[in-house]
This record gives structure tokens, C-alpha cells and sequence, in this order.
């Protein structure tokens, strides 16, 4: 038995490690292309407002790349448990917080599942009937199919953060993998903390 549970943890976190590599990786691209989106905003404005100079086509540009920094980093912002959430339990017991982030991730497992049929289908009939933005015609498809495959990311993350969870269901004493770390309400007061002293500041007091 004691074996099994070594394999167990050792596979979730092979997992674990290699789909987070995809998950910084898409990360990295969602925040290139907003760091692109302000580079162009700052062209366009600087171009319209002193060279009367203007990029064609910039509304369906800024419209496509969207997509891409929208989803792209949804499945990281889940491994690390930084999408906005209520800590209202807090104070309840551990094992308790942890039956109830199985349900909330099964849940969103459902939910994600769903809303990746409906995404690809929406993708499918854009690529058929040669979809297009209004004022260049830049095919919508690629852009389409971005969300499909972000939302697909994130449902792999949510298969693993089910197994992690029913590990810590069985047994909390066990160490998390493959789910974030439940904080407790001391946590959260010393992250509060440093997040207004800086963590520097808060070392030296001590």
C-alpha cells in the first residue's frame, strides 16, 4: 500500500511538472502579446495624434490578439490558485476546505468540459464559412481556435487538481501536489503583510 501511494504522488507530480512547462510557456505568450497590444496603442496614438499616421486596421488587430492574452494564461492562474476567490473558510476545518475545493474544481471540470465543446464548434463553423473581421477581413478562426485550446489546457490542469484533491480528501496529512496550498488565516495575514511592508522590510523588523 505504502508503495502505491509512492508511485501515486511520483506520476502527479511528473504531470504535475511537464503540463506546467505548457502552462508558462502560454503564460509567456499571453503576456507578449499585451506587452505587443500596448507597443501598437502607443504607435497609434503617437502616429494619429503628431504624424496624422493612423495602422490600418488596428479595431480588428486589437480584436483578434485578444484572445490571446483573455485565455492563455487562465490555466496558470489556476495551478497557483490566483484566480479571485472568497476565503470564507478560513477557519473551518482542513479536511472540510478540502472536500469543498474537490467540488469547486470538479465543478469548474464540468463547467470547462462544456464550454470547450461549444468553443470548438464556434471555431468549426468560423473556419467553414470563412469568418472575417469587418474592416480588413482578417479570417477569425485562429482566433476562435485559441480559446478551445486555452480552455483545454486548463481542463488538464483540472483533471490533476481532482486527483490531488481526492489525495488530500483521504488523507490531509499527506503533502499537497498538484493543488495549492490552503492557506490559514495566519498565512494570510503575514502575506498581507508583506505585500504592504515588502517582504525585505518585514525581514530586517525581524
Amino acid at each position: 500500500m505504502a508503495e502505491q501511494d509512492t508511485e501515486g504522488p511520483a506520476l502527479l507530480r511528473l504531470a504535475d511538472r511537464w503540463l506546467g512547462y505548457v502552462e508558462n510557456g502560454a503564460n509567456l505568450i499571453a503576456a507578449l502579446a499585451i506587452f505587443f497590444l500596448m507597443f501598437v496603442g502607443v504607435v497609434q496614438i503617437v502616429g494619429r495624434t503628431v504624424f496624422d499616421f493612423a495602422i490600418h486596421g488596428y479595431i480588428d488587430w486589437i480584436e483578434q490578439s485578444s484572445s490571446l492574452f483573455a485565455f492563455l494564461g487562465i490555466a496558470y492562474a489556476q495551478r497557483l490558485g490566483s484566480h479571485i476567490r472568497m476565503d470564507i473558510t478560513l477557519g473551518w476545518p482542513t479536511r472540510v476546505r478540502w472536500w469543498i475545493e474537490l467540488f469547486s474544481v470538479a465543478l469548474a471540470l464540468v463547467i470547462i468540459t462544456l464550454l470547450i465543446d461549444s468553443s470548438f464548434a464556434n471555431f468549426l463553423r468560423a473556419y467553414r464559412i470563412g469568418d472575417s473581421t469587418m474592416d480588413i477581413r482578417i479570417p477569425v478562426w485562429p482566433a476562435k481556435l485559441m480559446i478551445p485550446l486555452a480552455l483545454s489546457l486548463l481542463w488538464c490542469r483540472l483533471v490533476l487538481q481532482v486527483c490531488g484533491y481526492v489525495r488530500m480528501v483521504a488523507d490531509n496529512s499527506r503533502t499537497p501536489v498538484a493543488v495549492p496550498r490552503l492557506e490559514t488565516i495566519q498565512d494570510q495575514v503575514r502575506d498581507e503583510i508583506e505585500e504592504a511592508l515588502g517582504r525585505g522590510e518585514l525581514a530586517d523588523r525581524k
